[in-house]
């Protein structure tokens, strides 16, 4: 038996979840473009925690965005190039930083909100609130018994 005819990726629920969130980024990216504002999801992410709380470390906030270290920091650096965060030195703790968002980090995370809204509204309007219920339901569940499965020594 061939590697194929045993697993059928086309029904399988990672995929098919994976593929969705690849999906969403790539129309929620066309739907910033759009409206003039050169930003990726990933970064609209970064921007967003940071208007919801200030002030968080940088490991706190790959915790907040289920972001890795290199990640976090690639997102940070471009961020901070674009002058829309700074970092300062955690005074409790000098090999830390927290993280601030500048006036124009600010106002842009506030512009793009009506887009996300907007972007949601659309690409969910074949979802009833129940649907869309069940589906957070149903991720939150997929999330807590991934905590739940051993680590092993190669995962990130």
């Amino acid at each position: 038996m061939d590697l194929a005819s045993r697993y059928d990726i086309d029904n399988a629920v990672g995929y098919a979840v994976g593929h969705a969130a690849a999906r969403i980024k790539i129309a929620l990216r066309r739907a910033f473009l759009a409206a003039g504002h050169d930003v990726t999801p990933d970064q609209w992410v970064v921007l967003y925690r940071l208007l919801e709380n200030e002030g968080l470390t940088q490991v706190a906030l790959g915790e907040r965005t289920v972001k890795d270290k290199t990640t976090v920091t690639r997102i940070l650096d471009r961020l901070e190039a674009r002058e829309l965060l700074t970092r300062r030195r955690a005074p409790d703790d000098r090999r830390s930083q927290r993280l601030y968002l500048t006036e124009a980090g600010r106002t842009l995370a506030l512009a793009l909100v009506p887009i996300v809204q907007a972007f949601a509204d659309a690409a969910y309007a074949d979802l009833t609130g129940n649907d869309k219920a069940v589906l957070r339901d149903l991720l939150t569940r997929i999330e807590a018994r991934l905590d739940c499965l051993p680590e092993t020594k190669d995962a990130p």
